[in-house]
């Protein structure tokens, strides 16, 4: 495992994060509901997490249980119901864990990357 792989994976993560909810900042429940354009751009934020999801247990399998905080494979899953089940897509539930869980996770992933460019 090269430690700047990893690096570069929590910070695709991050980005993916932060981006999906710059596209929906300011935006009611309601707003996002009825705008496909920001639907797809949220949904597409979680596909690139998951994927940095399944790099990241690539490069360091034991990352899921030295750091149980993040959900890593409930991202992985995410990811895999927005990519193969889209039409069955539940909207709310994309934003709801938008609203409730990218702030934390992004928080998490800072963390995660502070701790990991001190080397441990």
């Amino acid at each position: 495992m090269t430690a700047q792989r990893l690096l570069d994976y929590i910070e695709q993560m991050e980005k993916a994060a932060t981006s999906a909810l710059s596209f929906a900042a300011g935006m009611t429940r309601h707003d996002f509901l009825a705008d496909a354009k920001t639907q797809m751009a949220v949904a597409m934020s979680f596909v690139i997490l998951g994927e940095s999801v399944s790099r990241i247990l690539a490069v360091d399998p034991h990352i899921e249980d030295n750091h149980p905080q993040v959900p890593w494979m409930k991202i992985k899953g995410m990811r895999n119901l927005i990519a193969h089940d889209y039409f069955e897509l539940e909207l709310d539930v994309v934003w709801k864990t938008m609203q409730e869980q990218l702030p934390l996770l992004v928080s998490q992933l800072r963390d995660l990357r502070q701790i990991h460019a001190q080397g441990e």
